[in-house]
């Protein structure tokens, strides 16, 4: 074996064991990263379920101001039956542009708007958060 070959290699083992030192680090934070997105979510759903439960949007606090977030987003179940309900009533979405069809969505659920059901093909799914904008 020539002595660069030797060299290359051993350049090749520190950058490996720096990049495996790295991941360990970085599998670590990631673990710490997960529990503490648990730990908000559920604290997170306590809140807003105990906002909707006293009939308030929002809370101003020292810290801030908590408001809930609750938005429906469509979810295309059938694209050939939501593509032709979209040819006969909204061809704006014929690419049925997701975020659009999901102000109908949202406009359905709140029964406004010019729709009254739910276009075929289409179902929704619900993004509870609070969003808190800090003082």
């Amino acid at each position: 074996m020539d002595e660069n070959a030797i060299t290359i290699a051993g350049g090749f083992k520190e950058l490996a064991d720096l990049l495996g030192d790295a991941r360990i680090v970085l599998d670590k934070a990631n673990d710490v990263a997960k529990e503490a997105q648990t730990a908000y979510d559920a604290v997170e759903a306590k809140m807003f379920d105990a906002l909707e439960n006293a009939g308030l949007q929002q809370i101003r606090t020292e810290r801030g101001l908590f408001r809930l977030n609750d938005l429906a987003w469509a979810s295309v179940t059938d694209e050939t039956v939501a593509r032709e309900w979209a040819e006969h009533n909204e061809p704006a979405l014929l690419l049925l542009n997701r975020q659009r069809l999901s102000v109908i969505v949202r406009q359905v659920l709140k029964g406004e708007g010019d729709y009254t059901e739910m276009p075929p093909g289409v179902d929704f799914r619900t993004s509870r958060k609070i969003t808190w904008r800090r003082t």
